[in-house]
């Protein structure tokens, strides 16, 4: 793009004009005039939503030019390349329904579009392609939810939580997901709601919360709320008839015709081979996904021999209770699962015990013999496995195809055997990660568990259904700090608890350290203090009784922590004691990093600030040396609330600072719930009371939405002794806004608001 770009033409004419000069502007803003050149000269152009509003609020824009300025930041010829993916093939005979859809949801009045139809004709790929028109129309983007792998519509909420922020709300959960998007102007695409339509009511309880969001939903069947427009996706059209300028002209035929000739072999219309198509169209129902299957065979089959083929398939339908396009497509699929070899044959029906995506290594186990990948690689080309776009070897199947496979696998008898196999990947990954997630690669493997989510719900429940209670108690042990760190510690401990409901008292001392260790941390993440101590004193226990030194020392450490957090600082020093020595006897790095923290909130607790300080430094070495992010954070705001109490907020901002930066880096939220409200105490010293009143909300919504607690006593009592100081100095009016606009802010947000902390308040006029 040449040019300064649309933001800075319209940001010069409005300075100009207001009248003002560069550095006028920036002293309304808050802002420096270095930064206000580099924006009019277009070398920032993608400015933080919170620099447009203070441009906006300095420059006294009406609605419709804050919206105006807003939009310029994400001009249609500079828009971002969003992990929103593109159809996998070229929309062909959509035009009108595109273009019904997307004036339907850009002219405001529709807020809610079901697409919906029978499974193959299209639904995803449209309204992929609609989202990609629309982007450009939408200051906050576009996100895609994908529902296909969610098992129950209590969890929609939490999995549209995920997909917008690496967030989860906790209780209740549609008030918190609800400000977290606040009035964010965001296009939702929900692929797949059919198997969840009981969370239609949450739905549209969102869109009634949120003025302005708007949600484009693919289902099978309608979700029946008033909020909803309906759009039926049919077929695309037929022939009208055998000859060649009718085939030509029909939708329907072009799909094949495109697609055989991205299989390699083109097939020209003539006479004979235009009927042929005709038919094919027809046995097919005009359904995108059939033709397209039919399609990849081409390669090796003229249209007359296919045809011949496919007639057979379509002759012996599956259960005739299915609509009819659903037989239609289930014959589709039979005709194409008979066309592949044995061995791919047996691997795309074990491919479908995934739920989301896998990679190559868990392809080639569940496999279970022989090398995967030149099958994978047949299957990939026949498009019955799907790559997945800059996730490296990760493939997933399209759901149709995903159910169909689960049925051939069931009939093969080789349900169980697959599932099993599927758990166990999990459990070597959990095995893999039990370390790994304490250490400097923390987040790479935070990353990787992202990816497994599916994967990791999935083996939860398989383990419970056949009773390896003792197995999914280690999986737990080993990833619970990935639920409490990725926004998801309601959903882990969930899990736990049912491993627990299930014959927790049963297991073996090895397996109850490690299920009351997982079910302890994460009651700590989700701020139950006293449930935290109670697993945690089972778990150390249990753990002394099985020689688990690693389950053991951990739960040494959450069971003082939760002491000293509820005042029982006593029993908290001698727990301490033995943590400490333990962590020194077998090096464990981590514990001994993590009792340091433990014992300089034990001395706050006890009044001995200094003595707390000296123990936070070595804690801060040990931290440092360790290299997990995680643990660095919570040295730093340690550090931070230390400088608070002594009345040193100066002190506090640089180690708050770094805690929000390694937030931001490493997508962790439960340290950024701390961070929060520690960095407005320092506003709120300062003078900068709107400030700080954002960043007190944006610390309100980050512990909902990612169903985390701050619970460490001094915090609290800060957040709340400053909370009204900050109301008070602003009026209800002024902070009531300011809250409003906090609750919506980024992680990504943070490091920069940080940075405006120490610069001293502008003058501003007190409305009335």
């Amino acid at each position: 793009m040449s040019g300064p770009g649309p933001f800075a033409e319209r940001l010069r004419r409005l300075r100009e004009a207001a009248a003002l000069t560069q550095e006028e502007l920036a002293d309304r803003a808050g802002l420096t005039a270095k930064a206000i050149g580099a924006l009019e000269r277009g070398e920032r152009r993608r400015p933080y939503p919170h620099t447009v509003r203070a441009l906006a609020d300095a420059l006294a824009l009406d609605e419709a030019a804050r919206a105006a300025l807003s939009g310029a930041v994400r001009p249609v010829e500079d828009a971002p390349a969003a992990p929103l993916p593109r159809p996998p093939v070229a929309l062909v005979g959509r035009e009108t329904e595109r273009a019904e859809v997307v004036d339907l949801l850009r002219d405001g009045g529709t807020r809610l579009l079901t697409l919906t139809g029978p499974g193959g004709v299209g639904k995803t790929s449209l309204a992929l392609d609609v989202a990609h028109t629309l982007a450009p129309d939408l200051p906050d983007g576009v996100v895609l939810v994908e529902l296909a792998p969610v098992r129950e519509a209590g969890l929609v909420l939490p999995t549209i939580a995920r997909a917008v922020g690496g967030q989860q709300p906790t209780g209740p959960a549609l008030d918190a997901l609800a400000t977290v998007l606040g009035g964010r102007r965001l296009l939702l695409v929900l692929d797949n709601l059919e198997h969840v339509l009981a969370a239609a009511a949450d739905v549209a309880e969102l869109l009634a919360r949120c003025p302005g969001l708007v949600v484009l939903a693919t289902s099978r069947a309608a979700l029946r709320v008033r909020a909803e427009v309906e759009r039926p996706l049919e077929p695309l059209p037929l022939p009208t008839g055998p000859a060649v300028a009718a085939v030509a002209a029909s939708p329907a035929a072009r799909v094949f015709l495109d697609r055989a000739q991205a299989a390699g072999r083109p097939v020209p219309l003539t006479e004979r081979t235009a009927a042929d198509v005709a038919a094919i169209c027809r046995r097919l129902d005009g359904l995108p996904l059939a033709l397209e299957l039919a399609a990849a065979h081409a390669r090796f089959l003229p249209p007359d021999a296919l045809l011949a083929r496919l007639d057979t398939a379509l002759g012996t339908p599956g259960s005739r209770d299915l609509p009819e396009r659903q037989r239609t497509v289930r014959a589709t699929l039979d005709w194409s699962h008979d066309l592949l070899t044995d061995a791919e044959q047996r691997l795309l029906r074990r491919l479908s015990v995934f739920a989301g995506s896998f990679s190559l290594d868990a392809a080639q186990e569940v496999a279970g013999d022989g090398d995967v990948l030149p099958v994978l690689s047949a299957l990939v080309e026949q498009s019955l496995v799907v790559p997945v776009p800059d996730a490296g070897a990760r493939y997933r199947l399209l759901e149709p195809v995903r159910q169909y496979a689960a049925a051939r696998l069931s009939a093969a008898g080789e349900d169980d055997e697959v599932a099993d196999r599927a758990a166990d990947l999990c459990l070597r990954l959990g095995e893999r990660v039990r370390t790994a997630l304490l250490g400097a690669d923390q987040a790479e493997w935070l990353d990787v568990l992202e990816r497994e989510h599916g994967n990791l719900a999935g083996a939860f429940a398989r383990l419970i259904a056949t009773g390896r209670l003792a197995a999914a108690a280690e999986l737990g042990a080993d990833t619970w700090l990935y639920w409490a760190l990725r926004g998801n510690a309601v959903e882990g401990l969930g899990w736990l608890e049912r491993v627990a409901a299930a014959g927790g008292d049963r297991l073996d001392d090895r397996a109850r350290s490690a299920l009351h260790l997982a079910l302890a941390g994460l009651r700590y993440a989700t701020g139950d203090v006293l449930g935290t101590a109670r697993d945690a004193e089972v778990a150390a226990e249990a753990g002394r009784a099985a020689g688990c030194d690693d389950r053991r020392v951990q739960a040494l450490l959450l069971a003082p922590m939760a002491e000293v957090f509820v005042g029982d600082l006593d029993r908290a020093a001698a727990r301490l004691d033995e943590s400490e020595a333990l962590a020194a006897a077998i090096g464990h790095e981590w514990a001994r990093a993590h009792s340091g923290i433990a014992r300089a909130q034990l001395l706050f607790r006890a009044g001995d600030l200094a003595a707390s300080g000296a123990v936070l430094d070595a804690a801060e070495r040990d931290a440092r040396s360790l290299g997990a992010p995680f643990t660095l954070a919570v040295v730093l705001n340690m550090q931070a609330s230390l400088a608070l109490a002594a009345g040193d907020p100066a002190g506090a901002l640089d180690p708050l600072a770094e805690a929000a930066d390694l937030a931001a880096a490493v997508e962790t939220t439960w340290t950024l719930a701390y961070t929060l409200p520690s960095l407005a105490v320092c506003a709120a010293q300062g003078g900068r009371h709107e400030l700080a009143a954002e960043l007190f909300a944006a610390g309100s919504a980050t512990a909902e939405a990612a169903s985390v607690a701050v619970s460490f006593p001094p915090d609290l009592e800060a957040a709340r002794g400053w909370l009204p100081v900050v109301r008070e100095a602003l009026g209800e009016e002024a902070f009531d806004a300011a809250w409003r606009r906090g609750r919506t802010l980024r992680p990504a947000d943070v490091p920069a608001l940080a940075a405006r902390i120490d610069r001293p308040a502008q003058p501003r006029t007190r409305r009335t």
